[in-house]
Parts: structure tokens; C-alpha cells; sequence
């Protein structure tokens, strides 16, 4: 079939501006005889309790309050009682700190509350922020205790071991200016210092404070019951897994040619790269190690073959072709040790941003693909991880696509056992199956992994103990699911990263890294021993995704991440085999496990005759909705078949990990049929909901997508479809995509939001789709 260029997405004029937010809303019915006393006498509690607090060399601890709301309070107002918010929780919880430590602006208001109605009022004075506090108060030490702690059974700060040693991450709220950042630092050095504990790291990000810690119970205790103290976590482990198969070597094939000159460079965030294997040797742009003391050689194994599928994606394909002509530079950066340890030294904030700095700045990487994660950080549906949020703020400020692992679960032989035939897939959408940090990272494209063969072997025959958990195209039995943060669809692809088999004799879940035909072909790190091996893992799906993404980006020079995560979610396929075996669960299922499928590149590249997309690259002021006309000719409303109009929506709003709401701006789509271009204005500028929702349009208009607007609006990479049977002609030739976005917490200096919108006509009938939609209409006379 014939390839075309994709289409430009025409946007039709106008904008309309929504009506700012109210200050206080949704408050309860208050007692002000009972509730003004309440608030009042806990205000001074907290203030008697912050004045016994010790002071660290003539400093006094912090001011932190915790504020338990029952209704909405606008940022702006705990500024004007001089109070900065650093926390926000889903429950409406705060914690913030007040610049002025005797409350003096707060405590006159809640007074104010509790006197005499002003004359010609109806309500208390101050009543909309009084009302919507249902308590204040300070966070414990025990509320500081990070997940990774819990789940080694450290549940109270008197669960550490005075005697003990602790290597662990703690987390400072970051205020707004630095000199107290430094102060919060010293606090804490003095009092680990006092225990004998030290800070052996601080990164200090824009709006992330974090210092590596090596102290004993009685240290992190001390450190615990600091106000200025957020949490305190395991620092992040990586979940390499390395494995070996036997003699796989393939000694007969020829090195290919070297990239051109001009050719993108991929950079590879892990164990280091060996590019001594001779078919990675001449595909090398740059390698460096994050630690002085470490070569930038892969010895954990692992770098070497993600590199690998960077470079090649299908390596067994290339391998069987004989081609391994390089099409990408590789820019390596080794980020762990040998045991494929981060460094004990650096915090993971500061190694990952130092090392993306430094591939972007020096080779030009704008794809990086990260297949690490850590095994101790599930995500429970609660805020983003620290590692998650490092690489957002990266993708926003640098225009750079991260493509990142799942991660792999490692615990299954000893969770299921033989019974994890009759349990796969339900663990897969169990809590224990969820992502691992930093695979939550919203602006990042999220892979996890399908079976590429059911694994068994023709000696399998032989044992009727060997067992498939998986069949091919349906997920691997290691893959983790989401949701995401806010409850977002993620992963947000998958790809071929292997498989397993139950082995009987062994009682084991065996994969690639010790039975072949369980796992994809990728390079080996020691090319002396043997050129290839066989991999299983998240980790190896990942790298064929940014392989993809670089052809993508190759094919568009100078293309937005936004315009690479949206076009490869559009042309995302989810194999039926997944869909067969998860729809039974719930609907939503295959998407939690395989987001939007599996990325058809050749579909990005180019539209062909019955398949055409459009796309745009575009800005919206905030509060602002734009409108895009999209053709459908009748060759497509009326030939027999399936048809399919798939639309995809990418942006990268600011986000903040403290916040309930992680995206400080939220955007939206809906694909209108049955109107007219007026209509659509009308309907739009009439939307003045304080609270941001969309507008209620009347049904006949909307057409029904799935993923519905519930649940795509969740995420920052937004693609559903729409699916019609039948003649389509009575909606007429024009439909529209009317696209908006909303301001959440975003700083007053973000008045725009960039984004990439993608719309997909596809037919299943071999029609002239993409000439009706581009030849000149003939003039009758």
C-alpha cells in the first residue's frame, strides 16, 4: 500500500476565557459557638507545643501545621496569613509553613470569626476559611515513616534499633527561599550529628530537598520528630536482574555500517554500555561513568543489552536478516555499581539529573530510555515518587521524552508457586503487581511487557512438570500495571520483553536469563564469551520503544515530545489475545495492564490510502479552549466496514509531587459530530463552571470513545477511539476535536500550555481514504 505524509490539523478561530475560581466552596455547616473555640484552642496548642521544642544552636525548629480541611481554601489566602504551602494529600490534608511563627494574622481572623456578625452581613467574618477547617494541628514522627520502611516492618519511629545503622534517604520540605532550605539542612545535620549520624549528600532541586543519611536508630528517631522532616525512605534500589543462557554466539556475522553523522543519539541511563562488542563499537557517541571511582564499563550485565534493542529493537530479526547496520548513536551513562547498586554517596535525584544534563548538553540525546527501577517502591495510589517527579521536571524543562520500565515482579514463585497457572492474569491488576518507582512519571512514555512465544522447547515435551503461564501476545507473567498517579492509564504501551514457564522439577518460574526460548535476543556485555543472549524483563521491552521513538523523531527532526508520545499512543495496537484474556476482568483491564498496545511505527511514519492522520503541534493560553475541524469524506461515512477515528492528546504540564493534584494543568478533549462550527463556539463560551469541568454537552453531539473522558482525563497523554459499524453519512462531512485546558496550582508566570494533538481516520475496507481527503474537488459545469 501506498505511504503518504500525515496531515495538518486545521484549528478553527476563537477562544473563550472561564470565570476564575472561587476563593472558598463546598464548606459545611459550622457551630461558630462550638467550631471558633475548637479551631482557636488548637491553634494554641500547637503554638505552646512549637515553643518547648528544643532549639539547634540558637535556631528554633520550624513551624509546620498540619490542617485537615473539610472544604476548598485557595492557595493565595495561607499566603496572606503567612503560611506557604509544601504538602497537599488527596484527603485535603495540608502541612504548611508559617513564616510567622506566633500565627498573629491567623489566630486575629479565627477571633474575628467568633464575634459579632458585622453589620449588614449574614455569615461570620472569615467564615468561608474557618468553616472549611475541620482540624489543625503538627505531623508525628510515626507520620514520617516512608512505605519502603513499612515494608520492612519499621512502622514507629520506635521500631529503629538505637545500635543499628541506617542508610536512608530524608526528605526536607522545601520552602520558598533558599536560605531556610540550608537552615532546615543544618537542623538536621545537627541533630543526626548529636547521634553520631551524618549527611553524606544534599541535592537541592527547585522544589525538592533531599540528604542522603547514614545514622543509627537513635539518629533517624531524632530526625523524625524534626517539623522540617517529610519522610524518611530507603534510598532506591535498581531491579537489574541478571541472567545467562548457554553457547549463543553467532561468530559468522559482519559488523554493519556506523550512523551517519547527523544521525540522533539515544541516550542509555544505566549500568554502563561495553561498546568493546563488536556490533556496538561503531554505534558509540559518548560514555561516562556518574562516580569517579567506576569505569563507564556495564559489569552488572545489564546496560549492554538494553543498549542493544536502543540500537536495533529486534535483534533476533537483525541477527537473522544479517543486518546490523547502526541507525542511532548510543550515549551511555552508567549510573550503578558493580552489583547494580546506585552509589551510597549521591542521592538518585542528583545522579539522574546530572547524568541527563550532561547526554543531552554534550551529545544532543532528547530520548532516554530508563529500564530501572526500584523494587521497594510500589506505587500505592498515593503521591508520586521523588524519582518519578526528578525525571518529569527534566521532560517539561528540556523537551525530552523518557522512556521508562515497569519494572518486574520478583516474587512470584514465592507468592503463587505452581499455582500461578491458575492465578495468571487476576495478580497482574493486585495491588502487588503495581508499578515501581519511577515508572509513575506522567510525562514519560511508561512500557511494560508482552509474551513474544509461550517459552517452552521442544525438550519440554518430555516434562510434564514444564508449564506456559502465558501464551503469545498476552502479558508476560513478570509485567507490573497501573493505574498511574491520579489514577492515569499507565503503562502506557508494551512490547516484546520476553516470557516464563513454571518448571516443575525445580519448582521455579524459569526465564530468559537461563531457558532461551523464554526470552528475546539482546547483546551480551562480555562479547569474548559468547555475542548474544537471552533476556526476560520490562527492561527489554522498554528499549524497543525508544528505538521506535527515535524513528519517529528521525522521521520528524525537531518533533516535541509531546508530538512522539501522542503519535506513538495513537498507533498504539492492543493484541487481541490480551484483550481476550483481560476484558473478562473489567473493561478497563487491558488498558491498566497494556495501556494502548503495542506502538505500530510504520503507522507513525506515514498515513496510506485508507488510513490518514492529522496532527498539530499547538499552545493554549490556560483556561482557553481551542477547536480543530476534521474532515470525513463520504467514501469513508458510507463503504461497509469498521471504522475507527482515534484521537491522542500529549502535553507536559508543570507538576509537583507535594501536591494532591500532581498536574498543575489539566487538559481535555471530545470528538463532536452532528454540529456545526457556530454550535461548538456557543457551547464552549457558555462554560463557566468554577470548577473546571467540561462542558455538558448535549449526548448526540459527543461521540462515545473508549477510554471515556472519566478516565483519559487523568493523564497527561490522552488517546481513545472512537468505533462505527455503520453508514455515518446523516452526522455530515465535518466533525471536530474542541480541546482545553485548565490552570490547577500552576505559578501565576505559566500562562500557556504547550501540546501535540493527534487525530487517526482508519478503514478496515482498502478505500482511497487519503486521495478523497487531498485531491481538488472537480468543478462541474
Amino acid at each position: 500500500m501506498a505511504e503518504h505524509a500525515h496531515l495538518a490539523l486545521k484549528r478553527l478561530e476563537g477562544e473563550m476565557e472561564r470565570r476564575k475560581p472561587q476563593g472558598f466552596g463546598g464548606n459545611p455547616q459550622r457551630d461558630r459557638g462550638t467550631h471558633g473555640p475548637r479551631i482557636e484552642g488548637q491553634i494554641e496548642q500547637v503554638l505552646e507545643d512549637h515553643k518547648s521544642a528544643p532549639s539547634t544552636e540558637g535556631v528554633d525548629p520550624s513551624l509546620i501545621l498540619r490542617i485537615e480541611l473539610a472544604g476548598y481554601v485557595d492557595e493565595g489566602e495561607w499566603e496572606r496569613l503567612g503560611l506557604i504551602v509544601l504538602s497537599e494529600d488527596a484527603d485535603k490534608t495540608l502541612l504548611l509553613f508559617a513564616t510567622d511563627q506566633e500565627l498573629n494574622e491567623f489566630r486575629r481572623r479565627v477571633e474575628a470569626y467568633q464575634g459579632d456578625l458585622p453589620p449588614g452581613q449574614k455569615n461570620p467574618s472569615y467564615a468561608g476559611l474557618i468553616e472549611a477547617i475541620e482540624a489543625i494541628g503538627t505531623a508525628k514522627a510515626d507520620d514520617r515513616i516512608g512505605n519502603s520502611l513499612k515494608a520492612m516492618g519499621l512502622l514507629q519511629a520506635a521500631d529503629f534499633a538505637d545500635d543499628q545503622t541506617y542508610l536512608v534517604d530524608v526528605e526536607l520540605f522545601h520552602p520558598a527561599d533558599d536560605m531556610q532550605a540550608e537552615i532546615f539542612v543544618m537542623r538536621l545535620e545537627k541533630s543526626l550529628g548529636a547521634h553520631g549520624g551524618v549527611i553524606l549528600n544534599t541535592y537541592m532541586g527547585d522544589h525538592l530537598l533531599l540528604c542522603r543519611v547514614e545514622a543509627n536508630g537513635a539518629a533517624i528517631k531524632s530526625a523524625l520528630e524534626m517539623p522540617e522532616v517529610a519522610s524518611v525512605e530507603l534510598p532506591p534500589r535498581p531491579d537489574l536482574q541478571v541472567g545467562d543462557i548457554g553457547d549463543v554466539t553467532a561468530d559468522d556475522i559482519d559488523a554493519g555500517e556506523p550512523p551517519p553523522d547527523n544521525a540522533l543519539a539515544i541516550g542509555v541511563i544505566d549500568s554502563g554500555v561495553n561498546f568493546g562488542h563488536p556490533l556496538l563499537a561503531y554505534a558509540m557517541k559518548g560514555t561516562f561513568s556518574s562516580h569517579d571511582q567506576w569505569s563507564d564499563a556495564d559489569e552488572a550485565g545489564h546496560g549492554t543489552s538494553v543498549a542493544s534493542m536502543a540500537a536495533y529493537g529486534d535483534v533476533s530479526a537483525r541477527q537473522e536478516a544479517g543486518d546490523f547496520s547502526a541507525p542511532f548513536w548510543l550515549a551511555s551513562a552508567r549510573v550503578v555499581d558493580a552489583r547494580g547498586e546506585f552509589p551510597k554517596e549521591i542521592t538518585v535525584p542528583e545522579i539522574m539529573e546530572k547524568s541527563i544534563r550532561r547526554l543531552h548538553d554534550e551529545h544532543g540525546c532528547r530520548i532516554f530510555n530508563v529500564s530501572l527501577g526500584d523494587p521497594k517502591l510500589e506505587y500505592d495510589g498515593g503521591k508520586a515518587g521523588i524519582w518519578a517527579e526528578t525525571l518529569d521536571l527534566l521532560a517539561r524543562e528540556l523537551d525530552i521524552l523518557f522512556v521508562i520500565s515497569t519494572g518486574n515482579r520478583t516474587d512470584l514463585t514465592v507468592s503463587f508457586g505452581e499455582k500461578i497457572i491458575d492465578e495468571y492474569p487476576n495478580y497482574l491488576l493486585e495491588p502487588g503487581s503495581r508499578l515501581l518507582d519511577p515508572a509513575t512519571a506522567a510525562l514519560a512514555l511508561t512500557v511494560g511487557s508482552v509474551a513474544h512465544c509461550n517459552a517452552l522447547e521442544e525438550e519440554d515435551a518430555d516434562f510434564v512438570g514444564v508449564l506456559p503461564v502465558c501464551g503469545l501476545d498476552q502479558p508476560s507473567p513478570f509485567t507490573r500495571s497501573g493505574p498511574g498517579i491520579r489514577g492515569m492509564v499507565k503503562p502506557d504501551l508494551v512490547d516484546y520483553g520476553g516470557s516464563a514457564v513454571w518448571d516443575g522439577p525445580t519448582k521455579s518460574l524459569v526465564n530468559g536469563g537461563s531457558k532461551s526460548a523464554a526470552g528475546v535476543w539482546t547483546f551480551h556485555h562480555e562479547p569474548v564469551t559468547q555475542l548474544f543472549r537471552a533476556r526476560s524483563g520490562t527492561s527489554f521491552s522498554t528499549p524497543v520503544v525508544a528505538h521506535k521513538a527515535a524513528l519517529v523523531l528521525s522521521q520528524f527532526p525537531g518533533a516535541s515530545a509531546n508530538f512522539l508520545r501522542a503519535m506513538l499512543a495513537l498507533t498504539g495496537e492492543m493484541p487481541p489475545a490480551t484483550v481476550d484474556l483481560l476484558s473478562p476482568a473489567s473493561k478497563s483491564a487491558p488498558l491498566m495492564v497494556c495501556g494502548h498496545g503495542i506502538a505500530n511505527v510504520d503507522h507513525a511514519l506515514a498515513s496510506d490510502d485508507s488510513r490518514v492522520i492529522f496532527h498539530t503541534d499547538d499552545e493554549l493560553p490556560l483556561d482557553r479552549f481551542a477547536v480543530y475541524e476534521l474532515p470525513i469524506p463520504p467514501v469513508f461515512q458510507t463503504t461497509k466496514g469498521m471504522r475507527e477515528i482515534r484521537v491522542s492528546l500529549a502535553f507536559d504540564p508543570p507538576v509537583r509531587r507535594t501536591r494532591a493534584d500532581y498536574l498543575g494543568v489539566t487538559m481535555g478533549w471530545r470528538l463532536l459530530r452532528g454540529t456545526n462550527e457556530q454550535e461548538v463556539f456557543d457551547k464552549f463560551r457558555r462554560w463557566e463552571k468554577a470548577e473546571g469541568d467540561p462542558p455538558e454537552l448535549p449526548k448526540r453531539y459527543v461521540c462515545d470513545t473508549f477510554p471515556g473522558p472519566q478516565l483519559r482525563e487523568k493523564g497527561a497523554l490522552q488517546c481513545a477511539s472512537f468505533i462505527a459499524q455503520r453508514d455515518m453519512s446523516s452526522y455530515g462531512s465535518k466533525y471536530y476535536v474542541a480541546v482545553w485546558c485548565r490552570r490547577r496550582w500552576a505559578p501565576k508566570d505559566i500562562e500557556k500550555q504547550r501540546f501535540s494533538l493527534a487525530v487517526q481516520l482508519r478503514h478496515s475496507a482498502e478505500i482511497e481514504l487519503y486521495q478523497s481527503l487531498t485531491l481538488p474537488l472537480e468543478i462541474q459545469v
